[in-house]
């Protein structure tokens, strides 16, 4: 019976330094016992700028293939200035040049030819034009275009800011009050606030295939503008009693 007694309180005793230091913020000079809380703002709006990716690729027998596919290339570029962006919503993401290659059992590796590929990113606000864009590049020559997303610039995101920030810190405070009264503790303040912004939405992806026979007809295809979505996450220390 003694023995049953002396594990009892010994138990008692691990669990409740364990509720204790699950709480404590390891590494503080004064060492006051914290509730650390994720809180999330999240607003979901009409976006303001749309991204689009378009690559022109060329293969073939020699290594001309590079200035080969960067004539086409500027030949989209030029079509889209010509459709009313400007050189500062274009920009290089990607280029590659590089032999292709396959394996035989009588020469071992051997080069079968060469490809070239470019891509350009295209960031612009002219939502409207986001369709004549994908159409204009494909009939152009470019051979994908993809990764279509909707999303906020940066003005955008500063307008919002207060008001997820602001959402994100009563999520906090709500999960922070909710928890301590759950436990039997108090709050007694704020020890450090940590704010991170992140904005985005899903890409959308575009089939080339049917892309290319809408611009052989000369019809725009349909492009609609997703939500984008601002969000802000606060983790907040706050101090317990």
């Amino acid at each position: 019976m003694k023995k049953s007694s002396v594990l009892a309180v010994t138990v008692l005793f691990i669990v409740s330094v364990f509720l204790f230091t699950g709480y404590t913020a390891q590494g503080t000079a004064d060492n006051i016992p914290t509730l650390h809380v994720n809180g999330t703002g999240k607003i979901i709006t009409e976006p303001d700028t749309v991204e689009i990716s378009i690559s022109v690729v060329t293969e073939g027998k020699t290594a001309d293939v590079q200035k080969e596919n960067a004539a086409k290339t500027q030949k989209v570029i030029d079509a889209l200035l010509k459709l009313g962006l400007t050189k500062d919503e274009l920009e290089t993401l990607r280029l590659n040049f590089y032999p292709m290659k396959k394996w035989t059992e009588k020469e071992g590796e051997v080069i079968t030819g060469y490809r070239a590929e470019n891509t350009i990113l295209v960031t612009t606000k002219k939502l409207e034009k986001a369709g004549q864009i994908v159409d204009t590049a494909i009939s152009n020559g470019a051979q994908d275009v993809g990764n279509l997303v909707f999303t906020l610039s940066d003005e955008g995101k500063e307008i919002l800011l207060d008001k997820a920030i602001d959402l994100a810190v009563k999520d906090a405070k709500k999960q922070a009050e909710v928890t301590a009264k759950s436990l039997g503790i108090q709050i007694a303040g704020v020890q450090n606030v940590n704010v991170v912004k992140t904005s985005g939405g899903a890409p959308i992806y575009l089939e080339t295939a049917k892309l290319r026979a809408a611009a052989d007809m000369a019809v725009v295809s349909p492009v609609m503008p997703q939500d984008a979505e601002y969000i802000v996450t606060v983790d907040v220390a706050f101090k317990i009693k």
